[in-house]
């Protein structure tokens, strides 16, 4: 014997809560993507390796003798007051203060008993080293 037919039951709250896709009258429907294709920084990447690659085998770079690219580090060190510390001119380690008498720029306490300590004349030679020495004629 065949199961009786079901009646089909409506549920007003699964009616009012239904996201079936319907016709959006805000999308304009001649809209297209553009056809411009982003890419990827290890697709930028790839390509400058290809065409530095092409560019070793074939004929010369169309750029002068030091490409800057993403993958090289032969690019020139960046003069933006931003990116330069100061660096302490005993230790090396990044400088937070400079001695008001010789110029000298130290890291911290010990660095500037150091300074203090310094036989006259050597505070000159370290500042020679930075090229900050004052050359009077």
């Amino acid at each position: 014997m065949a199961p009786p037919a079901a009646v089909p039951q409506t549920n007003t709250v699964l009616d009012e809560l239904d996201i079936t896709p319907h016709p959006r009258p805000f999308k304009n429907p001649n809209w297209k993507p553009p056809h411009r294709r982003t890419k990827t920084l290890k697709q930028i990447l790839s390509d400058a390796t290809r065409t530095a690659a092409a560019g070793e085998a074939g004929a010369a770079p169309a750029t002068g003798p030091m490409q800057t690219t993403y993958a090289n580090i032969e690019s020139a060190p960046s003069l933006h007051p931003a990116h330069s510390k100061k660096w302490c001119d005993i230790t090396g380690l990044p400088a937070k203060y400079t001695d008001p008498k010789t110029k000298l720029r130290y890291a911290d306490k010990e660095v500037y008993a150091a300074i203090r300590l310094l036989p006259p004349g050597s505070a000159e030679r370290y500042l020679e080293l930075r090229g900050a020495n004052v050359i009077l004629k």
